[in-house]
């Protein structure tokens, strides 16, 4: 393994900011927060690879990787991934400004990737993050032998040309319904050939990937702020009907009562940070990932 500094902005927290991948609480096929460190396994030039981060001083923006690839950037992913080249946006609602204050180290986790946060979107449609993480472990699963590290296994995410070559069948063995099943194939195969955008839309235009999105079978208006938020880590976009959210938003603004029609009308106070708002709620939700009680 080859150890490697990966620099982030100021104030930046690992424990906060990978809080997601805790929470499916060592669930996920690719990755786990294991003693103060992301392990995540992933598929980089057509080989595996594995990364183990950890933030040795939390006051410290520096990061120490450990990888078996260390030809690759790994700056550019901890950026892209991590979003530790990123700074938060300011925030005007009273309450929303009180949470990014408790958790002011926070940056967009994501996929890094639109077609894998497209996959992980439709996976995760109507059920928890946990039964989502089983679901994607079983589908990786299907498609990759296991990488072994510490005393557990981890598989990459299924490519877009293993997806776009498999049957609805084998996908549907990982306990995806039918439908769901069927436009996992199909959106892979449209990857597969270039097709997944239309000519001409560029990929950090938000609202043309919206739209582009949206076009895509058994995707919704939440499935597709959803491949945003957490595929492409993007600042405004807002998962509508998400249960957990509205849990988050009636524990931070202390209204029990209070609706998804309530939480959408609150939600434009948050634009143009509506990701960055969703993820302080469920964070404030469900707390950061744990950091290890003593320094190695």
């Amino acid at each position: 393994m080859h150890r490697i500094s990966i620099a982030a902005t100021a104030g930046f927290s690992l424990a906060q900011t990978v809080a997601p991948v805790a929470w499916g609480g060592g669930r996920w096929p690719n990755q786990d927060w294991i003693a103060g460190r992301l392990i995540t396994v992933s598929m980089e030039e057509g080989l595996p690879c594995l990364r183990i981060v950890r933030q040795p001083d939390p006051q410290s923006p520096v990061l120490e990787l450990e990888t078996d690839r260390p030809e690759l950037d790994h700056q550019e992913w901890a950026g892209r991934v991590l979003g530790a080249g990123r700074a938060a946006p300011e925030v005007s609602d009273p309450v929303i400004r009180s949470i990014a204050d408790q958790f002011p180290g926070m940056r967009p986790y994501s996929n890094g990737n639109l077609f894998e946060g497209i996959v992980t979107a439709i996976i995760g449609q109507s059920i928890s993050v946990q039964a989502a993480a089983v679901t994607e472990r079983k589908l990786a699963a299907l498609f990759a032998d296991p990488i072994a590290h510490g005393e557990r296994l981890y598989w990459p995410e299924p490519t877009v040309e293993q997806l776009a070559d498999a049957s609805p069948q084998l996908v549907r063995e990982s306990g995806v319904t039918q439908r769901r099943a069927d436009a996992i194939v199909h959106i892979a195969r449209l990857a597969a050939q270039n097709q997944l955008l239309p000519d001409g839309v560029d990929p950090s235009n938000e609202p043309a990937v919206f739209t582009s999105v949206l076009r895509l079978p058994q995707v919704g208006r939440w499935t597709a702020e959803s491949v945003l938020l957490w595929g492409l880590g993007a600042d405004d976009a807002y998962p509508i009907g998400d249960v957990a959210l509205l849990r988050a938003a009636r524990l931070a603004y202390a209204r029990p009562d209070m609706t998804h029609r309530d939480m959408d009308a609150i939600s434009e106070c948050w634009a143009p940070g509506r990701s960055w708002a969703a993820r302080w709620l469920w964070l404030n939700l469900f707390g950061p990932a744990l950091e290890p009680s003593l320094p190695d």
